[in-house]
């Protein structure tokens, strides 16, 4: 498959499972944290999963590109075509590896980054967005209670 092809499927399967309907993300993000975090039992996971916020669909697709970039960057073409033929473990594949990506501290300080920005567009002033920034990246990292 061509290198666009990949990128294209790559990012589609990423915001399929990511940036869908928000019962879908969540069992998506509650099947990755039951698989990465040990110890964690499958309640905790869903309700971990429900205190992530539901971003703008800019952000995910920007994030999953950045994601694909770097997959076709460091896999081999073959490698990644299996991740891209759509069955049910690859998909999980593909998205565990995102999420391996995602916690990266290169995409901690562009997930930072992109928050803040998001924060700005919301409020419109650099010290309310740091705050919303932080707050959404909170939530997005806070343990269940």
């Amino acid at each position: 498959m061509a290198h666009t092809v990949l990128k294209e499927k790559i990012v589609a399967s990423i915001l399929n499972r990511f940036a869908a309907a928000t019962e879908q993300r969540e069992e998506a993000l509650s099947d990755v944290l039951g698989l990465t975090v040990p110890g964690i039992d499958e309640t905790d996971a869903q309700k971990l999963a429900a205190l992530v916020p539901q971003l703008p669909v800019d952000m995910y697709a920007r994030w999953a590109a950045l994601f694909a970039d770097r997959l076709l960057e460091t896999v081999p073409a073959a490698q990644v075509e299996e991740l891209c033929l759509g069955t049910e473990e690859s998909e999980a594949t593909l998205a565990l590896v995102y999420v391996m990506f995602m916690e990266s501290e290169r995409m901690e300080k562009t997930v930072a980054e992109d928050l803040k920005e998001l924060g700005l567009r919301l409020s419109g002033t650099d010290e309310d967005a740091a705050l919303l920034g932080a707050w959404l990246r909170s939530r997005m990292t806070t343990p269940c209670q």
